[in-house]
């Protein structure tokens, strides 16, 4: 954000000239935010990445695959497949590859697959061998015979269901908006973050990378479009055909894709960093020319991102974008998918292009080693699309684009966000995506684009990463190794914190001996967490301009220019590198406190919120899947600073007491929410 020193006041310490918090009208912010979002150019990635229904309670670790590594890693899946998409079925085998961790093999090996899935049958190294499901996983006892390595086959059958907080795993649809469309149905999968497992038999957890062969039978009027490069294509029975891909690079579950449909296909040559790079294209008829027109650039953007981050991480296979029946996008390992609402034919959506372009290398190369890092994956892709205006349109529409993610969308600086290394929820949040990209921002504006960009291509091409997974204290010492410093004092309180920095400050100028006139910058943080800020400023005179920066690495400080003759414009960061307040920071809309019992016992627990808009309030009880069980209207409530009680009788929507386990309430005001998890225990 931006400070300017008011000209047309005398300069010296006086009170109209303090930048002192003030306060804010924060619906009259809200509306203003929301009249200029409307006209952006920019569509927010959280409104196209991976949309769905709101079951934004998913990320607790109740509802999604074990974190640890079950003592084994796996090499690599072979997934033979069969695909109804009339029947809207799947069956066949997946066969795992598998290292034992320890010395001893475990009881029993963990994979993950959801109950509607029925197992025919495990294999452990070609015999038949016990097994158990406990909710989403699938038990495999382990043979006394084990050793270090295991070859695993799972033979299964099923109707896949909407999984997960954006309903999705393996979808069926028809291309067209009718049931009758004579183009039928369409088969893709979309399991970001852990929906892999709704499909198909794995450990769904981003940290075990392994390679992957995917073979695909269906009907022969139809194409198969998967990861890695097209092996193989045969007709092995009438009516049906065959389709083998296979990737030979390592890849997270979620990354794996498989579609189905009836699609026109064609492809490109890119001469790209390693050499020509196979662009292929799939996309549904209706879409064809505009499609055309809309991947034009698609070479452009890849040689525009191998200049910053390396060679195209897949040699040796092919970058694919596919057409699909959603309103997202996701990006698939070397096979992007891309809803067809941005076939338009006038490129508007370039941005979701290079956005998921991005994530080949920042998602796919290396890959957060757990969920709450997903900023690494998020951050860089949606900083991407801001270096791609740069790069085609200037600095002044780069700095628009922040500008826009920054403190237009975000007036409260993100304060009533959650923290970025460990958001709630893990996805969707925008949180990740916006807040993300100004970090690397303001790292740039701090450390300047040599040290910046060459931090980008060592960090994202650092071979004890690549192919690999990384966290965010990864991040942190490629960063410091470029900088030649550590760069944590920058980074810390904008990862591990929700603050933002709140400034007072103030300009006098005093006469010197010496003919000089010296202009004093008094500089103060004024909020409780303290941040190590780097700071352009501008001063303007009758003597010239000049620009500097300056570093506030203590809670106040001065800063002095002797300069021939008075002031007479000074502005504090005035591009816009830096997330800072000069007033007060609009709160939350509501804020929740912990519900008290927890755990909460046959009567309930009290809640206290304190509601800082005045607006309708409702109340909704969401199990660990994040379906709501209930909901309860409050009426308007007005914005206090006394915190509202009110008391959930532990029962759901219907009056019907829950059972014992772990639930989350959510308080919303004007679409904006609080929420907290509970155990029940009866």
């Amino acid at each position: 954000m931006t400070g300017r020193y008011p000209i047309d006041a005398p300069p010296g310490r006086d009170e109209s000239l303090r930048k002192t918090a003030v306060t804010a009208t924060a619906c009259l912010l809200a509306a203003q935010v929301a009249v200029q979002a409307a006209s952006l150019p920019y569509p927010e990635p959280a409104s196209w990445e991976r949309p769905g229904p709101a079951f934004w309670l998913l990320d607790d670790t109740d509802g999604r695959p074990r974190t640890d590594d079950r003592g084994f890693d796996v090499d690599h899946y072979d997934l033979d497949l069969r695909i109804d998409p009339a029947a809207e079925t799947v069956a066949g085998a997946v066969t795992a590859l598998i290292a034992f961790t320890d010395d001893a093999p475990p009881d029993s090996v963990v994979l993950d697959l959801v109950p509607a899935l029925a197992v025919d049958e495990v294999l452990w190294d070609g015999s038949s061998t016990d097994f158990l499901r406990r909710d989403e996983e699938l038990l495999i006892v382990t043979p006394t015979t084990a050793a270090g390595t295991a070859t695993l086959t799972v033979r299964y059958h099923g109707s896949p269901q909407p999984h997960g907080n954006y309903h999705a795993g393996m979808l069926f649809r028809v291309q067209g908006d009718s049931p009758d469309n004579p183009l039928g149905k369409t088969v893709f999968t979309m399991s970001e973050p852990w929906s892999a497992h709704s499909w198909w038999p794995c450990k769904d957890h981003p940290a075990d990378k392994a390679t992957v062969t995917i073979s695909v039978t269906a009907p022969d009027t139809m194409r198969v479009v998967a990861n890695g490069g097209l092996i193989e294509e045969s007709d092995d029975e009438p009516g049906w055909r065959r389709f083998v891909w296979d990737s030979s690079h390592p890849m997270s579950t979620y990354l794996v894709c498989v579609n189905v449909s009836r699609y026109v296909e064609w492809e490109e040559s890119c001469a790209a960093a390693a050499g020509i790079l196979p662009l292929t294209f799939h996309v549904y008829p209706a879409d064809e020319a505009a499609a055309a027109l809309d991947f034009a650039p698609v070479c452009e953007m890849v040689n525009f991102v191998e200049a910053l981050c390396g060679p195209y991480p897949f040699p040796g296979e092919r970058y694919g974008q596919v057409g699909i029946k959603w309103g997202g996008a996701m990006e698939h390992q070397t096979c992007t998918s891309l809803g067809r609402f941005i076939f338009t034919g006038d490129g508007r959506f370039a941005n979701i292009i290079v956005h998921e372009l991005a994530h080949q290398w920042f998602g796919d190369l290396i890959t957060p080693a757990d969920w709450p890092d997903i900023w690494l994956n998020e951050g860089f892709a949606t900083y991407f699309e801001a270096l791609w205006l740069e790069e085609t349109q200037g600095q002044e529409i780069y700095l628009e684009k922040m500008r826009a993610i920054g403190p237009e969308r975000h007036p409260d600086l993100f304060t009533g966000d959650g923290l970025l290394t460990d958001p709630d929820p893990i996805l969707p949040n925008l949180l990740v995506y916006h807040k993300g990209a100004w970090v690397l921002h303001m790292l740039r504006g701090a450390v300047g684009d040599e040290i910046f960009f060459r931090f980008l291509h060592d960090y994202v091409t650092d071979p004890a990463l690549a192919y690999g997974n990384v966290t965010t204290a990864d991040l942190i010492a490629a960063a410091s190794a470029a900088a030649g410093y550590d760069v944590s004092p920058l980074l810390h309180p904008w990862l591990e914190t929700a603050a933002a920095p709140q400034l007072d400050w103030w300009v006098d100028s005093v006469p010197l001996s010496s003919g000089l006139q010296r202009h004093t910058l008094h500089l103060a943080q004024v909020q409780p967490t303290f941040f190590t800020l780097v700071l352009p400023v501008h001063l303007d005179g009758a003597w010239g301009q000049l620009d500097d920066r300056i570093v506030l690495d203590a809670p106040q400080a001065e800063f002095h220019w002797d300069l021939a003759g008075g002031l007479e414009d000074f502005q504090l960061d005035p591009a816009g590198w830096v997330l800072f307040s000069a007033e007060q920071i609009p709160p939350p809309a509501v804020t929740l406190a912990p519900p008290h019992p927890n755990p909460a016992d046959a009567d309930g627990a009290r809640l206290t919120f304190i509601v800082n808009r005045t607006g309708p309030v409702r109340i909704t009880l969401h199990d660990v899947r994040g379906r709501e069980l209930g909901g309860w209207d409050l009426g308007v409530l007005t914005a206090c600073e006394e915190p509202y009680p009110w008391h959930w009788l532990g029962r759901n929507g219907q009056g019907r007491p829950v059972a014992s386990g772990t639930y989350w309430l959510a308080v919303w005001v004007e679409g904006q929410r609080a929420s907290r998890k509970l155990t029940v225990v009866r």
